[in-house]
């Protein structure tokens, strides 16, 4: 007899989101897991969906958007209605998140290293002594280089690839067990991206995280993520293991987006 199967520690069930003022939802339905030390992709067209979802995994849906059916669940406890309160104790903490554009998040006028000596004796309860030690070595843990320089620089100093590692830095800080990354290479160079990716896949690994990945880039997703859900119009229209989605996609709309990317792994079998 097989051992039961862990809860997950993400779980998105029947999940429902609405904008004030419009009559269609803006994601309907939308149903996935997350166990620890996985990497799901959230791929689809602009607008169908994956930010959105992922804000509601985050508590920070824009003003107007409100979740009118399912729920959230994060590590057995249903989120999906905490208020700022509530979810104080989570973010940083324990769900750590990076953007497309990490120079919009990190606070302009003060360095990276005060950034990160706040957020780890805020949310990580460390002396002060100990924020400062760890902050440099979670620089040199993302791959920047003579991290005592780069703690005394302000995000402005810093290149766009820079920037990214420094953001990572700082979702790491606490050692979370979610790191939501919505198109964290998208703004860079491939060359940059490259880097990311094999950033966010070491960190992984190290540290046990699930990742909730959502990018543009498929070949991105195909490469860093175990599992892919594929978003339209709002729509989680389907859901599989990376190889399973790559080699025989059940969508339509899946097989058009693999076939375009030129990642159509093989024909699939005929309907």
């Amino acid at each position: 007899m097989s051992d039961p199967e862990p809860e997950p520690l993400l779980s998105v069930q029947d999940l429902t989101i609405s904008a004030a003022g419009t009559d269609t939802p803006l994601v309907r339905g939308a149903g996935f897991t997350l166990q620890r030390g996985r990497t799901l992709g959230l791929v689809g067209e602009s607008g169908s969906g994956k930010t959105l979802t992922c804000r509601t995994v985050l508590g920070v849906l824009p003003a107007g958007c409100t979740v009118t059916a399912g729920r959230v669940r994060f590590a057995g406890r249903d989120v999906t209605r905490l208020d700022r309160r509530g979810w104080q104790p989570l973010r940083a903490a324990r769900i750590g998140a990076v953007f497309q554009d990490p120079g919009s998040y990190l606070t302009p006028s003060l360095t990276i290293g005060r950034q990160l000596r706040e957020v780890l004796r805020v949310r990580g309860g460390a002396t002060r002594a100990e924020a400062r030690e760890r902050a440099l070595g979670l620089l040199a843990e993302v791959g920047l280089r003579d991290p005592a320089r780069v703690a005394r620089q302000i995000p402005a100093q810093l290149s766009g690839g820079m920037q990214q590692r420094a953001m990572l830095a700082l979702a790491v800080a606490c050692r979370p067990d979610l790191l939501v990354a919505d198109e964290p290479t998208t703004a860079l160079d491939a060359r940059t991206q490259r880097d990311v990716l094999a950033l966010l896949r070491s960190l992984r690994e190290r540290l046990g995280l699930a990742v909730l990945f959502v990018s543009h880039d498929l070949e991105a997703v195909a490469e860093l993520c175990d599992d892919i859900g594929v978003f339209r119009r709002g729509e989680l229209v389907e859901t599989a293991s990376a190889r399973q989605l790559l080699r025989r996609p059940a969508h339509p709309y899946t097989r058009s987006l693999l076939a375009a990317a030129g990642l159509l792994e093989e024909e699939p079998y005929a309907r």
